[in-house]
């Protein structure tokens, strides 16, 4: 069963989103200065994340029209829920991970 769940929330990830949630936490916890700002740093990671990936979806519809090309780039997104529900799970988790090893090490 856990096997199941892993394979069903890897099978949501391509390559680009893996890269996308790397550069957006490693930007989000570069720019963070304190612990109090992990929650705002993450939504705007996750923001940006969507943002990114609506586009992309939007431009690659290719010739159609643009209320068809919305349509389809939004139903795209609902594909995969378990790893669309994680996601901004995984920008908290990574960006807090990433903030922490840089006050630990940072400074030496």
């Amino acid at each position: 069963m856990l096997v199941e769940l892993a394979d069903r929330f890897l099978a949501g990830f391509t390559f680009m989103d893996w890269m996308v949630l790397l550069m957006a936490s490693i930007v989000g916890a570069l720019v963070m200065t304190r612990w109090s700002q992990l929650t705002a740093i993450a939504l705007i990671a996750y923001g940006a994340d969507l943002a990114f990936r609506f586009a992309g979806l939007f431009l690659s519809a290719g010739d159609v029209p643009m209320n068809f090309a919305a349509g389809l780039a939004m139903a795209r997104l609902d594909d995969h829920g378990l790893a669309a529900a994680l996601r901004p799970f995984l920008f908290f988790a990574l960006i807090a991970f990433l903030f922490g090893l840089r006050r630990r090490y940072g400074n030496r």
